[in-house]
């Protein structure tokens, strides 16, 4: 059975739920075996001066990342962002910190030999002020969920707060949005592309 892509425009309630799943982790295509920064930049389209200046601190299947320009995806890697975090603790974890020294033991080193790129999937986690900020630009590129994650998604929310969903549409057709969610778990992942209404925070890609 085929992997569908589910479309949405969603107002500023539900479209923040969607927001908040990013910081559980989701999947995401990236080129693996590429470096962390050209996914920033190249497929999620971020400018070099915001990842530079706004995202702080990096992790790279749980080691802190120094050289987000060195350090390479690999399939199923798990990548978590954060901006600045305050104290020493955030001055430790930041990338390039004096401090990096105190982190030797978590920091990510790189090991063996690259990989050809290939389309794969990364997990992809944003904390901090990033999921609002740069949020809406991975939930417009895309993200994957498994049929049976989207079906549970949907059933915790209230029936109100499905309505405020305004189009949905499974490959290029409109549907009835809890009636596919209800049947979504026969899927083993789907595409979710989500969109808000106006009133909701901007596109990441402004950044830079």
């Amino acid at each position: 059975m085929s992997n569908p892509t589910l479309f949405l425009i969603a107002e500023p309630k539900l479209f923040e739920k969607f927001l908040q799943l990013l910081q559980k982790g989701v999947k995401v295509s990236a080129r693996v075996g590429s470096t962390v920064l050209a996914f920033l930049c190249d497929d999620l389209g971020l400018s070099a001066e915001y990842v530079d200046k706004r995202i702080q601190t990096l992790f790279l299947n749980g080691k802190a990342i120094d050289n987000p320009d060195t350090a390479l995806l690999r399939e199923d890697s798990t990548l978590a962002l954060s901006a600045a975090m305050p104290g020493l603790l955030g001055a430790t974890l930041r990338k390039g910190s004096f401090y990096a020294r105190m982190r030797s033991e978590i920091s990510h080193q790189e090991q063996g030999q690259g990989v050809t790129v290939h389309e794969g999937l990364v997990l992809l986690k944003l904390f901090n002020l990033l999921p609002a900020e740069i949020g809406p630009t991975v939930l417009k590129r895309g993200i994957w969920v498994k049929g049976e994650d989207l079906n549970q998604f949907f059933k915790e929310l209230s029936d109100e707060m499905v309505a405020g969903c305004t189009d949905a549409k499974v490959d290029g057709q409109t549907v009835n949005l809890k009636d596919f969610a209800e049947k979504s778990s026969k899927y083993e992942l789907v595409l979710v592309k989500a969109q808000s209404t106006p009133s909701a925070a901007g596109d990441g890609r402004k950044h830079s």
